[in-house]
């Protein structure tokens, strides 16, 4: 279905935007992400899809479309590292834009779907922020249609192989790999010199995994899941999370991530959504209208939980934000990513993340990093991303309020430049009716 709706989709979601020769954005206030200062009263100059200077704005003299910035605040394209566009269907591809968002990770799809949407948003056929692929998901048993079982440690390696020369951008793995294939996986990937990411495997130490060499750790949910939770009810589980977080343990853990340089992608916000979606007293949101409608079919169909299950879950889902409190505090990297499919929420849910991050002890500028600076480091894109400067890729937002002082701004959009292309205000209205047209088809 997703397929066969590519064409229309495509013909409906043309750039309204449009990449004039030049662009300025002029008396901005440029957010240096890694340092936490403010350049003030600034030009920023755009030509083609890259920065071509970044000066006080009484040095720049040029004929070009301007865009007025006094008062407002100017970052990076804000990235959601963990996303499953097969299940939000295109119809999230024109919110991510809409809400800022230029850059994705998809960590699990099918990939004519990721090529078709690669190709036409590269060629302006399509409005959609540019997409990572790491896909599709090795596990020891499928779940969904974007799982792989190899079959053996031996065939584990080959499909390593493989899905490195089609050229995926790293290699995920599931919970419920088998123990040597898991270690069969990693030990390729680092001959190939792939970075190999995913859940931690249900007979693997969170330890273990860190000094095997597995680069990014997805969600926190996954440190508990196997070794730790094996013989808990999951009603104990979210007391025995809180116990845990009382002992020396988590310190030394995440000193280990710290020391190999193991990255963390909470996605906590999924988490506390998927809880809200299960609960029937959660308020009907009207942003579900951008959540396909085939998704959002699928979730009223399912079998509710009772109330004791509700009660668990919101205390697990609480648990794993101390736990990446924790994290922060311990200064293990991390990036914002939401675990956006099915019928959870795309786009807002990652400017929840940065909310949620905050709560959990990050300072604004710490929350911003980890959907700006942060992946780019992760990612090996410092060249093109992560930061307004010279030479940089022109993937930008502007912000009509300080994110320094509040992280709650980034939800304040007063325009969004991709790859040179302008957005204003009346643009990104059009792409959120646009958005929630398609989720109503899809």
């Amino acid at each position: 279905m997703v397929l066969a709706g590519v064409v229309a989709i495509a013909a409906s979601c043309v750039a309204q935007a449009t990449r004039p020769s030049a662009l300025v954005i002029r008396h901005v206030n440029v957010v240096d992400v890694a340092s936490g200062e403010l350049h003030r009263d600034q030009d920023v100059v755009i030509a083609g899809d890259r920065i071509q200077s970044v000066a006080p704005s009484n040095a720049t003299r040029m004929t070009a479309e301007t865009v007025d910035g006094r008062g407002k605040y100017l970052i990076p394209g804000l990235w959601d590292c963990h996303v499953h566009l097969s299940w939000t269907t295109p119809s999230a591809l024109p919110l991510f834009i809409a809400l800022g968002i230029t850059e994705v990770r998809d960590l699990g799809g099918k990939l004519t779907d990721l090529e078709a949407w690669r190709a036409r948003i590269a060629d302006g056929t399509l409005v959609g922020p540019h997409i990572m692929r790491v896909g599709p998901i090795l596990n020891g048993k499928s779940f969904n249609a974007y799982q792989f079982v190899p079959g053996s440690a031996e065939a584990t390696r080959g499909a390593v192989r493989l899905l490195a020369y089609l050229g995926m951008d790293e290699i995920k793995v599931h919970r419920r790999l088998p123990r040597d294939w898991y270690f069969a996986a990693i030990d390729e990937a680092k001959q190939l010199g792939i970075k190999l990411v995913g859940h931690i495997p249900m007979e693997v130490s969170p330890e273990e995994a860190s000094n095997a060499g597995q680069y990014m750790i997805e969600h926190t949910e996954t440190l508990f899941e196997g070794t730790f939770s094996a013989n808990l009810k999951d009603a104990d589980v979210p007391a025995a999370i809180h116990a845990w977080l009382q002992t020396d343990e988590p310190d030394k853990l995440f000193a280990t991530f710290v020391r190999n340089g193991t990255w963390v992608d909470p996605t906590v916000s999924g988490y506390l959504e998927a809880a809200d979606l299960l609960d029937p007293a959660t308020p009907p949101d009207p942003r579900y209208r951008y959540v396909a409608a085939s998704q959002r079919k699928l979730a009223a169909a399912a079998k509710p939980l009772s109330a004791a299950e509700i009660k668990t879950t919101h205390e697990h889902m609480n648990a794993l934000v101390d736990v990446t409190a924790r994290m922060a505090k311990d200064h293990v990297k991390m990036v914002a990513g939401t675990d956006a499919a099915g019928p959870r929420l795309p786009g807002f849910s990652l400017h929840a993340e940065l909310v949620d991050f905050v709560r959990a002890g990050m300072t604004p500028l710490q929350a911003l990093q980890t959907a700006t600076l942060d992946p780019a480091v992760a990612f090996g894109r410092t060249a093109d991303l992560g930061s307004v400067a010279t030479g940089k890729l022109a993937d930008l937002v502007l912000l009509d309020a300080n994110p320094l002082q509040s992280i709650e701004s980034t939800q304040r959009i007063a325009a969004v430049v991709q790859d040179g292309k302008l957005y204003r205000k009346q643009d990104l209205d059009g792409l959120f009716a646009r958005a929630a047209k398609l989720a109503a088809a899809n």
